[in-house]
């Protein structure tokens, strides 16, 4: 079974702090927390995973809504630039925006692109 937090983390370390989900630390503004949703085997032969289904939900916190907007926006384009589809996007308060990541990847950890 493939594991992308840790390609994923360091794919947005430059824009701010990345927390996996599940981390315990103290929100600080801003911060991007990254979560898998969904890890499904799409294509496999002989136990072996050939290409995976990834759904991953980022969450971008911010001071502002605008920030939020602004990060979000980073993200999306690093995100996409990999390979990843955008299945959501929306700002969820006044210091919150949530996106939603599709993606298929193969085992040697790159995005299939159609």
């Amino acid at each position: 079974m493939l594991d992308l937090n840790v390609k994923i983390k360091n794919l947005l370390e430059g824009l701010a702090p990345v927390e996996l989900a599940g981390s315990e630390k103290e929100l600080e503004l801003p911060t991007i927390y990254i979560d898998m949703v969904s890890n499904m085997t799409d294509v496999g032969f002989d136990n072996r995973d050939f290409l995976t289904q990834f759904i991953y939900q980022i969450d971008v916190y911010a001071e502002t809504p605008q920030k939020c907007c602004e990060m979000a926006k980073a993200v999306d384009d690093i995100m996409q630039d990999n390979g990843w589809q955008r299945t959501n996007g929306a700002l969820m308060g006044r210091q919150r925006y949530m996106l939603t990541y599709q993606a298929l990847v193969s085992e040697k950890f790159n995005t299939y692109k159609e």
